[in-house]
């Protein structure tokens, strides 16, 4: 390849000519020939100059993570399931309610803390363009608009209609379309239930019930039912403040028949199990992997007369639980006889001991003071007394209330048989398993992993910031629940795709990759008849780990016509 070199000396500038040449990897040039003066016609004419109409770009607006995430919503035609699974609701619609939605759950789960700016966070991003929306009909009324698209209230049959559950069963289809499960592998599923706070007072939804978090607001229950392969959600179910573990688990069964799924096995926690639930569910062909509270007389005599021997064979190594030991027995529960797995974590049976047998103690030295001094007049303010003092122990102390000629005492005994009882129950757990062909450690090992849920709440409340919610309908507290769900698919889709990735350039967690990617803007430049359209902020690492995660010509600016 031949050019022109220009070169100035006083008032005249001389050409020369000179090619490019390859040497290894690196480029060099060589003089070819002498041309002359420019302006000498006769010998070299002048060069032809194109005349550019430049206009510095008027401003940049973020575009790295937003694109990427519009990428994986696009793959997974997101919008376009929207718009087609709820219609048109007979009204007139300028701006689409799939995009507005999907570029809802980006702002979720990019800048949820923005949440009330939405409008100015979505203008300032590459969104319009990439959704071809004109902000004019970027407003509030827009947006909430959208919700009620998704689900809305029917006053002609007095009913909610929730079109979020045949979105979701759709989305998930084609996500498992496009990323099937490993040959020879059946979904793996886990189901759990957590708490959401709300400021309303008007939803039928609200209700005070059980946090661990023990707030005193009023609020609703959202269950989740989440691959363990990809994390990808199949379905979301809203339930009353008050609903327990346990009851949302009849919502469990006929979400299972929406989907296309032969056979699998599906793992809970203790407080969802039930006689009833298991039966159903091993009706359905599922497997179930489940722990057993130890409330009923059945669950506690397994764990008390079952002696885990702290063998090498029966050792589950596990770094984060402690020492865990593990064996498998045949006993009767559910109404059958069956095989079930007691486990024991000798840590948490040490510090359980540790801790029963120091409060018992202290228990009992406060009670040999209590009779010495003599505190009470009477047997009520003795019997509050004594409440106050054994504070969870009762159980094990047999009391003996006394009152002889008019005065008032009492005397007690440790119970022996209780602290046995606790003492065989210490650090040991009861699954079942509807899978023989499960060892005990496999059992506890798939069991114990089922607490990746537990980190889709954590997600899905902190990395997602749901606070209380301001919205008092029922039907936008079940809108802006499923707008979550949808952050949250974008994001486990792209955890997915970093994590499976087998490349070396793959050097970001999705954190840090989203992070980085946020500094990335893009910016256009009026070149006259055409648009250079183009990124900053790129880094080589960025470049590589998108390529690795197969988005190659994601970020490349280009050049095209002005329409």
């Amino acid at each position: 390849m031949t050019f022109i070199r220009r070169m100035k000396k006083g008032n005249k500038v001389y050409l020369c000519e000179y090619r490019s040449v390859r040497e290894g990897k690196k480029v060099r040039s060589i003089f070819v020939r002498y041309l002359g003066v420019e302006s000498d016609h006769e010998k070299v004419p002048l060069p032809k100059k194109q005349v550019v109409n430049w206009r510095p770009p008027e401003r940049s607006v973020r575009a790295g993570d937003v694109t990427v995430l519009f990428q994986i919503a696009q793959e997974l035609q997101m919008a376009e399931t929207i718009d087609r699974i709820c219609g048109s609701n007979g009204r007139r619609r300028t701006i689409s309610p799939g995009k507005l939605l999907t570029a809802w759950a980006i702002n979720r789960a990019l800048d949820p803390e923005s949440a009330t700016q939405l409008e100015d966070w979505i203008v300032n991003t590459d969104l319009p363009e990439l959704f071809n929306l004109s902000s004019k009909g970027l407003n509030k009324d827009s947006f909430l608009s959208a919700l009620d698209f998704i689900c809305s209230y029917d006053k002609a049959t007095d009913r909610v209609l929730d079109q979020t559950k045949a979105i979701d069963e759709m989305l998930y289809a084609k996500w498992r379309n496009i990323h099937p499960l490993p040959k020879g592998t059946d979904e793996i599923l886990a189901y759990d239930m957590t708490s959401l706070l709300t400021y309303g007072k008007t939803c039928p939804l609200l209700e005070k019930g059980y946090n661990a978090e023990k707030w005193r607001h009023q609020q609703i229950n959202l269950s989740l039912l989440v691959s363990k392969h990809d994390n990808q959600p199949l379905a979301h179910e809203i339930h009353p403040g008050n609903h327990a573990s346990m009851t949302t688990m009849q919502h469990l069964m006929p979400r299972l028949c929406d989907f296309a799924i032969s056979q699998g096995t599906i793992i809970w926690d203790r407080g969802n199990t039930s006689q009833k639930t298991v039966t159903a569910t091993e009706r359905l062909g599922w497997k179930i992997i489940c722990g057993i509270p130890k409330i009923s007389k059945d669950a506690k005599n397994i764990v008390i007369e079952t002696e885990v021997s702290e063998s090498p064979a029966n050792l589950i190594p596990c770094k984060k639980s402690g020492e865990l030991y593990a064996c498998k027995v045949e006993a009767q529960i559910f109404g059958n006889l069956k095989n079930v797995v007691v486990y024991r974590n000798v840590t948490h049976a040490a510090k359980s001991l540790v801790k029963r047998n120091k409060a018992i103690f202290e228990i009992n030295e406060e009670l040999k003071t209590l009779k010495i001094e003599q505190r009470f007049s009477s047997q009520k303010e003795l019997q509050v007394e004594l409440k106050r003092i054994l504070n969870g122990y009762y159980s094990f102390f047999d009391l003996q209330l006394l009152q002889e000629d008019g005065k008032v005492d009492f005397s007690w005994s440790i119970n022996g048989e209780r602290l046995a009882e606790a003492k065989g129950m210490d650090g040991k757990y009861l699954l079942y398993s509807t899978d023989e062909q499960l060892s005990a450690a496999e059992v506890v090992r798939m069991y114990l992993e089922k607490d990746f849920i537990e980190k889709v709440f954590r997600c899905i409340k902190t990395d997602e910031e749901i606070k209380p919610f301001r919205h008092r309908l029922e039907t936008r507290v079940r809108a802006i629940i499923f707008i979550s769900i949808l952050a949250f698919r974008l994001l486990a889709a792209l955890r997915w795709m970093i994590n499976s990735s087998d490349s070396s350039n793959v050097t970001l967690s999705t954190s840090e990759f989203l992070k980085k990617l946020s500094r990335v803007q893009v910016l256009e430049a009026d070149l006259g008849k055409e648009i250079d359209r183009f990124y900053v902020n790129m880094t080589s690492v960025l470049s590589k780990q998108l390529v690795a995660i197969g988005m190659k010509d994601l970020l490349i600016g280009h050049r095209f016509l002005k329409s």
